[in-house]
């Protein structure tokens, strides 16, 4: 009994041993395979499936080769240097001869690939700080502009309110000038009519005495008038001059008065 329980042990023992090995061969097969298809890196990774389940030098740099047809440079050299460094006795020379010519080339192309890293980084480096710089200057220049336009628009709203404030000025006084125009004709006008009743009444005085106090009155109510008048269109050319440009125009009539006198009115056509 102990007998046989011992060779059952033994023949457990035997097919767990077993069938690692199957399986990676089968791995392997499949590896093969995949590999003649052109599927190199589905190739690779079963073969190193295959040399997990079992160490197997032939999965080694199979394996190496796979992931070299596949471009995978790095993993490639680690499989190639791997089976270089295994004992003589499980590796065959002409194999290990061409495992470090791989190794040579995939050196360079490796150390290709790190220098053309390098450069893309150093250029990405470049365009990025060239477009940062590009971004400054472009929000420098914004800002530049809209100082400028700020100081162009205050100093123009400046210009805009002295202009206004000239032009509020002048209106007023030509509106104060105008007033004093008008008054002046108006008086004029009422000094002409008192200066024609005045001649009229020594028209028809009787005495010597009543002749000469309207000839006096006639006289003095004249100047008055003609006087009046002058300052009156005096000063409505001078409201029409004092008026600011672009506002309503104005105008001065004159209405003849008995007696050669006249009456200016300052008038505006809105």
């Amino acid at each position: 009994m102990a007998r046989r329980l011992a060779f059952l042990v033994v023949a457990l023992a035997g097919l767990t041993h077993a069938a690692p090995s199957a399986r990676a061969t089968a791995l392997a097969k499949d590896a093969e395979r995949l590999y003649k298809d052109g599927q190199y890196k589905e190739a690779a990774r079963l073969l190193e499936e295959a040399q997990g389940l079992e160490a197997n030098p032939k999965f080694l740099y199979n394996m190496a080769r796979a992931y070299d047809q596949a471009g995978e440079l790095q993993p490639a050299l680690d499989a190639y240097r791997k089976y270089v460094g295994l004992p003589t006795t499980e590796s065959e020379p002409d194999l290990v001869k061409k495992a470090n010519l791989a190794m040579d080339r995939l050196r360079q192309l490796l150390a290709r690939q790190e220098a053309d890293s390098r450069i893309r980084d150093a250029e990405k480096e470049r365009l990025e700080k060239e477009a940062k710089d590009a971004r400054e200057r472009a929000e420098a220049e914004a800002e530049k502009g809209r100082r400028q336009k700020a100081q162009f628009e205050a100093k123009e709203k400046a210009q805009t309110e002295t202009q206004q404030t000239k032009a509020s000025g002048r209106k007023t006084a030509a509106f104060v000038v105008g007033g004093v125009g008008v008054g002046a004709l108006v008086l004029g006008l009422t000094f002409g009519l008192l200066s024609n009743g005045s001649k009229q009444a020594f028209r028809g005085a009787t005495t010597v005495d009543d002749k000469r106090a309207q000839q006096s009155a006639t006289l003095t109510q004249s100047v008055v008038a003609d006087v009046s008048l002058l300052v009156g269109v005096a000063c409505a050319v001078t409201a029409i001059i004092l008026f600011p440009k672009g506002e309503p125009d104005g105008a001065v009539a004159f209405i003849p008065l008995p007696g050669g006198g006249a009456l200016g009115a300052l008038t505006w056509n809105f």
